[in-house]
């Protein structure tokens, strides 16, 4: 079993930088990160939709050109192209984040599931396989979220997007209603 100051479960918004931040003081630290770095924000939330909500912005302004003097012609969003952007960008912070954290002193990065087996120990899936289990004197759950399907009767009997497989469409779709009002549905 390995032991440690501290060891932080996920690396979203505050897991990242309190894990390098008390790495940098001196602490032994382990990260353990299911998927990707990064945590909802980076991967399925804040950033995705902002990078796609930019390509719409720019799809309505190129649309309201003649009334600004400027003829651009006819204008087509091509939905491959802006996924591709989307995924370019959500890649590059995410691999940027990754390294900050393998680079750190003091800190170990550990893909799988955790599990709390009791308030100082962490059993963890290893994404590889296998299991590994991790000591600490804290324990910091930082593990984001992931969307869920809301009891909408009839729902079960249509297709329907979550917040994240909206975020994969190569296809603009002729319509859309959103149901919900989290700060990633509001973006949508």
């Amino acid at each position: 079993m390995s032991a440690y100051d501290a060891i932080v479960i996920g690396t979203g918004q505050s897991g990242k930088p309190l894990a390098t931040a008390l790495a940098r003081a001196g602490w032994k630290i382990a990260v353990v990160e299911r998927e990707h770095v990064g945590g909802t924000c980076v991967n399925v939330g804040c950033t995705p939709t902002k990078t796609m909500v930019a390509s719409a912005r720019v799809a309505y302004l190129a649309r309201r050109g003649k009334d600004y003097g400027v003829d651009a012609g006819a204008i087509a969003v091509d939905m491959r192209r802006v996924h591709e952007r989307k995924r370019g960008i959500v890649e590059s912070f995410r691999n940027y984040g990754q390294k900050t954290l393998e680079r750190t002193a003091n800190l170990e990065l550990v893909f799988g599931e955790a599990r709390l087996k009791d308030s100082r120990r962490v059993a963890v899936e290893l994404k590889g396989g296998g299991t590994r289990e991790l000591e600490g004197k804290r324990i910091v759950i930082n593990a984001g979220c992931r969307p869920s399907v809301p009891p909408v009767p009839g729902l079960d009997v249509v297709p329907f997007l979550d917040s994240s497989s909206i975020m994969e469409l190569t296809e603009l779709p002729e319509h859309l209603v959103v149901l919900g009002g989290g700060y990633i549905g509001l973006e949508f």
